[in-house]
């Protein structure tokens, strides 16, 4: 048996400017157990590689085809599913991921046979070593599967993060160089936890392994990020620093196994600002930027998104960061009933902080999040690649949709002159994509 595990991209705005290439970590964690059981293999990842699907599945031939990517890619699976089908009609394809998880209904198309929505490499572990007949598949938890052209869905299983083999890194090993977070390359990316106990209604990944929060050991942590090459570690759970005691014992054992790396890590504003002595002993191991996701700069409108912040709590995050030494990126919502003095007001504190990186996201009704049901009605397009955060998905209720987007882009246009830091990545962005510039120069 030959597997093709292969992650899917849709290119946005963002794309032009690559701000983060990232490994396939969730590709890896599968080929770690394809590894185990021995099992041919190999991931295609076109961001890292540059080659196209076509040619990689025709070249490699496989038995299975195994599909990720998040929601802007939906249609992006689905091509490539029809592709391999039509290459190979025998060919058995499967879909996982994070959109897979929460609507694996998107992917119940004739041309995909599995979508693992819970527990996926469990859920691969007991079809790989038993079979593709449905009466297996039936009594298997986390999948979606086709039956005579008609679609069964079994029941949720939760994810057990102390079985998790280590990642097989070998995929990041040959391609590291290609790897980056603004400034920094290669970067390795570490998941530590799944889903998240706060409840912000338009968070998505609040809905991850059932709504369940739960954590990988520290120690097991400590001993992925020990035998990981790159210098820059990012660590991408939605937010890392939650619980207190668990990043005290984070820092003491980076410390104690003498690890000399660069971390990068998501944050909320609350812990931030009621814990500096973790913040500094964070600075004092290594950590260079935390991203933290502010969302707005009212307390209304934080209280509408259900964050419990405040904006008081904002202030305080900016000026312990700052004095620390550490990079912040900010991330903000532009809210659908944004008038321009609220786009003036986001403007303001922005300059008056002196923030030098920060994101503004439209805000997007995710299907399988809290507000989803509310707006769903009132949607003005169901194309996946319009869910990047950059396209208006609903109208805008206190503006002309072009005015909206116009003060939503002078946000972006106003950081690339007055942000030293970002100017400088896009400068250096763009001499690297010249035919003159980068290594050619």
């Amino acid at each position: 048996m030959r597997i093709l595990l292969a992650k899917c991209h849709k290119k946005t705005i963002y794309s032009k400017f690559e701000p983060a290439v990232t490994e396939p970590l969730e590709l890896e964690y599968l080929s770690a157990l394809l590894e185990y059981l021995q099992i041919g293999h190999r991931i295609y990842d076109p961001l890292l590689e540059g080659s196209n699907f076509l040619e990689v599945f025709k070249s490699y031939e496989p038995d299975v085809l195994l599909l990720s990517g998040y929601i802007t890619a939906v249609d992006v699976i689905i091509e490539a599913s029809k592709v391999a089908k039509r290459q190979n009609p025998a060919v058995k394809v499967l879909v996982g991921g994070i959109h897979a998880e929460v609507n694996y209904e998107d992917f119940c198309v004739g041309t995909i046979d599995i979508v693992f929505h819970a527990n996926g490499l469990t859920a691969l572990e007991k079809i790989l070593r038993n079979g593709f007949e449905t009466e297996i598949l039936a009594g298997i938890e986390g999948i979606a599967y086709r039956e005579n052209k008609k679609w069964k869905i079994n029941g949720k299983e939760l994810t057990d993060l102390s079985a998790l083999p280590m990642p097989n890194r070998g995929y990041f090993e040959k391609y590291q160089s290609r790897t980056k977070y603004m400034h920094y390359s290669p970067v390795a990316i570490v998941k530590t936890a799944l889903s998240c106990p706060y409840q912000c209604s338009f968070c998505y990944c609040k809905q991850l392994n059932g709504g369940v929060y739960n954590t990988r050991s520290i120690d097991a942590v400590i001993e992925e990020i020990r035998g990981i090459t790159a210098e820059v570690i990012w660590i991408v759970d939605d937010t890392f620093l939650i619980d207190r005691k668990r990043i005290q014992e984070f820092i003491k054992k980076v410390k104690k196994s003498d690890i000399k790396k660069k971390f990068i890590a998501y944050s909320r504003v609350d812990f931030i600002a009621k814990n500096e002595d973790i913040i500094q002993s964070l600075a004092d191991i290594g950590l260079v930027e935390l991203i933290v996701g502010m969302e707005a700069v009212e307390d209304q409108m934080l209280k509408e998104y259900q964050k419990a912040c405040s904006a008081y709590e904002n202030l305080k995050a900016v000026g312990i960061l700052k004095k620390h030494h550490i990079q912040l990126t900010a991330l903000f919502i532009v809210g659908i009933d944004f008038s321009w003095k609220d786009f003036r007001n986001l403007r303001r504190w922005i300059r008056k902080m002196d923030l030098q990186s920060y994101t503004a996201s439209i805000f997007t009704p995710i299907k399988g999040t809290a507000y989803y049901e509310d707006y769903k009605s009132r949607l003005l397009t169901h194309d996946p690649a319009k869910y990047d955060f950059l396209h208006l998905t609903l109208k805008p209720t206190r503006m002309h949709a072009l005015s909206f987007y116009f003060q939503f882009y002078c946000i972006y246009l106003e950081q690339f002159f007055r942000s030293k830091y970002i100017r400088s990545f896009l400068l250096n962005r763009w001499r690297s994509i010249l035919p003159f510039g980068g290594k050619h120069a």
